[in-house]
């Protein structure tokens, strides 16, 4: 669930409030039929999956039942039975403490006498890809190009990424318009979050346009969660691992040369020549991004976060010269070229 892309809008708030009458009438069932008290989930959220014939799935670990967005904008009738069908695989779990989806003969029983309707089989039901899917399969390409991003290739990458996303924002605005929602995403999540994860996570917002926010008191702790229209959430998914995983790398082999390397003092080096170079590969996307940044912020804000407040923490970090030092050389390090944004990038 840690990476799960979550939807949150006005729609899913109307479907909530009809779900909430369906999940009401199974717990009186659930209760009636097996005398269980006690929550057979969770939670329920509405996500994007990446098979988009999905429609539910229910996360026997952390007790979740997942129903894919699309249902959203079906006919309620459909809503209902995938939630009943993943329900019964809850029920399955708390019965039997089996979490495997197996459609047994006691799983088709339980789904009976919860109100599945006969015959519904939701393995076999296909529905269309959003129009968009060709922007989401080009941007998926692109960042994962990226997997380097301190390399020439991975910086054009995702500097096209970049422009890909500012391309479609009218049409992305003309859709939000239409209806009021926004997703998001834990890019990483901890008991605790050191600085340097808070430090690469700003450049990953002013890089891709989406809000990221410090989330409290999640399952494991602390969630670094970014806020955004869904090309934009993956994106931000895809270049904070990837950016992640190269920093990593260098730090791992300067130590091998002997550097005692700080990461935070390391990051903080490298984040600054990082934008720079950023802001020289395509200057005029930086005031755009801001500018959709300053709009995510308030639309969470408005959706997801309404009756709380914001709070900016500082940290006085006791920096290390050579770790700063050697972030530095490694952020100045980026060959890009004076034509990034505009060169073509061969599929």
């Amino acid at each position: 669930m840690d990476q799960t892309i979550r939807v949150t809008g006005e729609k899913e708030s109307e479907v909530r409030i009809k779900l909430e009458l369906v999940e009401k009438e199974l717990k009186d069932r659930i209760r009636k039929v097996w005398n269980i008290s006690d929550p057979i989930y969770q939670e329920i959220f509405f996500v994007v999956f990446t098979m988009k014939d999905r429609l539910g799935e229910f996360d026997a670990e952390q007790g979740l039942i997942l129903l894919s967005e699309d249902l959203i904008y079906q006919d309620f009738s459909l809503l209902k039975n995938v939630f009943l069908h993943e329900a019964a695989h809850a029920i399955d779990f708390a019965l039997n403490g089996y979490g495997g989806g197996a459609h047994t003969p006691k799983f088709r029983e339980y789904c009976a006498l919860i109100g599945v309707e006969d015959g519904f089989d939701k393995a076999r039901i296909k529905h269309k890809l959003d129009e968009d899917v060709k922007i989401k399969e080009r941007m998926a390409k692109l960042m994962a190009m990226s997997s380097s991003p301190f390399e020439n290739e991975a910086m054009i990458a995702l500097s096209k990424a970049r422009k890909l996303l500012l391309e479609n924002s009218e049409a992305l605005k003309e859709q939000n318009d239409k209806e009021d929602k926004i997703y998001d995403v834990n890019l990483y999540e901890a008991g605790r979050l050191p600085y340097y994860l808070n430090r690469l996570a700003q450049f990953v917002g002013k890089a891709t346009g989406v809000f990221i926010v410090k989330v409290l008191g999640t399952d494991k702790g602390t969630a670094l969660r970014a806020y955004g229209a869904l090309e934009e959430v993956e994106a931000a998914l895809y270049l904070f691992g990837d950016l992640l995983s190269a920093l990593d790398e260098e730090i791992k082999k300067l130590k091998k040369e002997g550097y005692k390397i700080t990461k935070d003092s390391f990051v903080i080096g490298a984040c600054p020549e990082m934008e720079k170079k950023l802001r020289m590969a395509d200057t005029s996307s930086d005031n755009a991004l801001v500018s959709l940044q300053n709009e995510n912020k308030e639309k969470a804000k408005r959706l997801c976060f309404s009756g709380y407040s914001f709070r900016r923490t500082y940290s006085n970090k006791s920096l290390d010269p050579t770790s700063m030092s050697l972030g530095q050389k490694f952020g100045e390090s980026m060959d890009i070229s004076s034509s990034m944004g505009r060169k073509e990038i061969k599929d």
